[in-house]
């Protein structure tokens, strides 16, 4: 992909982050704002930030059990590199993480770099399920916009459809194996090797949604982590006395989860505090100063521990990752442009 339209690219994201800041604080009283913000139980947003870091830790633990048979992967190593990829995300242009921390992950483990990108497409499709049950357990406490149920029930077919398809296709490898070969014949013949192998590896990851107890197990996990997500959110509610209820806080995290989809600056900024502004503004009636004042803090919490935990992470190994050759692999990606499997996790 040429300079040009990867600079395209960056001015979109800057300009949909910059328009929808400007919607978002237009008409604010910063007075007001700045009196929120010193009221706010500040014990508590550190409460908040402390669990945050324990959901990384749950996001870890569920990342191991997809590797499957794959049984001594280490923790540590896995934690640490799901940070670096909050960390890259937070600061690189072009959502670079998810490639980031499958290849440091693969260099740190020596594990194939293909079979670690193939779990974060399965943990992209456990998010997103989870996230969507979330919402329809909300229907009867929250009036959510017939816009947001008709956008969530056109993506849970859509999700839902795939993720039978991959699972049915990973127990029929041999038929699934042939229909990629059919459809590699209109790839370039160069390129058919390695497109072979990413398609074994995503069967690879389907396959431990084929195995019933492994399948619950991660449902388990995802349903806790994204719970302890949503408590977060909860607490930064309370420390700022918007007294919303723990319903709306895990309509924020479905909302802002779905929003790092939208194109946008590193970190979402911008675009993650018009939603989480407009949301509360609009569906929970809070007012517009303290909905200001609550997104500019909780975003920090959510901004800064990923990125202190990279970093200490990089520091602590650094004697592993620079021998390897993560570094030049994620700056090929940067410079080549290839689109990630998504936004920031979480």
């Amino acid at each position: 992909m040429d300079a040009t339209l990867k600079r395209l690219q960056i001015a979109i994201g800057l300009a949909v982050s910059i328009g929808a800041l400007y919607l978002a604080l237009r008409g604010v009283h910063w007075h007001d704002v700045a009196t929120a913000a010193r009221e706010a139980n500040y014990l508590l947003v550190a409460a908040a930030a402390l669990l945050l870091c324990f959901t990384l830790l749950l996001r870890a633990l569920r990342w191991r059990v997809l590797f499957h048979p794959l049984t001594d992967l280490n923790p540590w190593y896995l934690f640490g590199s799901l940070n670096v990829a909050y960390l890259i995300n937070n600061i690189l242009p072009f959502n670079l993480g998810d490639f980031g921390r499958a290849y440091l992950l693969s260099e740190l483990e020596g594990i194939s770099a293909t079979r670690s990108l193939s779990t974060l497409v399965v943990e992209r499709v456990l998010d997103v399920v989870t996230l969507l049950l979330f919402l329809l357990v909300l229907v009867p406490f929250v009036d959510i916009p017939s816009r947001a149920r008709w956008s969530a029930a056109i993506l849970a077919a859509v999700v839902a459809t795939v993720a039978i398809v991959l699972i049915v296709l990973s127990r029929r490898r041999e038929l699934a194996m042939r229909l990629v070969d059919f459809g590699l014949r209109f790839a370039p013949e160069r390129f058919r090797p390695k497109l072979t192998e990413m398609a074994e590896s995503a069967l690879d990851g389907f396959s431990v949604l084929a195995n019933p107890r492994l399948a619950i197990e991660l449902a388990a996990w995802s349903a806790v982590t994204w719970l302890g997500v949503s408590v977060v959110v909860f607490m930064g509610t309370e420390a700022f006395s918007l007294d919303v209820g723990f319903a709306a806080a895990v309509f924020l995290v479905i909302a802002t989860t779905f929003g790092f989809f939208v194109p946008s600056s590193p970190g979402s900024f911008g675009v993650y505090h018009a939603i989480v502004i407009s949301t509360l503004t609009n569906v929970f009636d809070v007012g517009k100063n303290d909905a200001v004042s609550y997104a500019l803090i909780i975003h920090l919490v959510f901004y800064l521990p990923p990125m202190v935990l990279g970093l200490g992470f990089l520091w602590k190994e650094r004697q592993l990752w620079q021998r390897s050759s993560f570094l030049a692999k994620l700056g090929s990606f940067q410079r080549e442009q290839i689109e990630p499997i998504s936004g920031t996790p979480g």
